[in-house]
């Protein structure tokens, strides 16, 4: 599976580096087509449980079927960009799922670790921070997440509006909360980049 998550997370670098930009060929939606069968059949687990997993399998099948612009991918997409902070939480093993933590030396570990004021509340409400919080555990995501960083974010760059991206949870927060907060209706430019987060996330766990 691991070889999975690797593809994964190269067709990110190779096909959509970019916030809002697609290209190269046609392969990555294939990929995510094959994941969503794939996710259709599996078990469920702590991060993709009962009830959950066949509704992110049929989004992430929406986006790997449909192109940028298209009413479905713009649904998957929205779908797929708001379950990311549920993955992170649970994947720090500092969170429990509905953004409190797990407990008070969790939290203590992690403010010894990230120097961020909003870690002192009872729950983490943001994305990106649970993307950081997640950074700072052992889960079998986080080397690729690291390289991901390292590669797309070495410097810092701004997204439409001057909004900062310092990493990959910055630039899914980006397109979540516009979408989220109803300001955008359609967030299908990074469809197979939430696609792929998606995938690398089910593999790599």
């Amino acid at each position: 599976m691991n070889n999975r998550a690797q593809q994964a997370a190269d067709f990110i670098v190779s096909h959509c580096p970019h916030v809002g930009a697609f290209h190269g060929d046609g392969e990555p939606y294939r990929f995510l087509q094959e994941t969503a069968e794939q996710m259709r059949t599996a078990h469920p687990t702590t991060i993709f449980p009962a009830r959950y997993i066949e509704h992110v399998a049929y989004a992430l099948d929406l986006v790997g079927s449909y192109t940028f612009l298209m009413p479905p991918a713009a649904v998957g997409s929205v779908y797929l960009a708001t379950r990311f902070e549920y993955y992170f939480r649970l994947l720090s093993g500092k969170l429990n799922g509905d953004g409190t933590w797990v407990s008070p030396s969790a939290k203590q570990a992690t403010l010894a670790m990230l120097a961020n004021g909003r870690l002192n509340n009872p729950r983490i409400s943001n994305v990106a921070l649970a993307y950081e919080i997640m950074k700072t555990g052992t889960s079998t995501i986080v080397p690729y997440c690291t390289s991901l960083d390292r590669t797309l974010y070495a410097s810092p760059t701004s997204a439409t509006g001057n909004f900062r991206i310092e990493h990959v949870g910055d630039r899914i927060a980006f397109g979540r909360h516009a979408a989220g907060h109803g300001q955008w209706g359609d967030i299908s430019a990074e469809a197979v980049f939430y696609g792929m987060m998606t995938a690398l996330i089910f593999y790599a766990q």
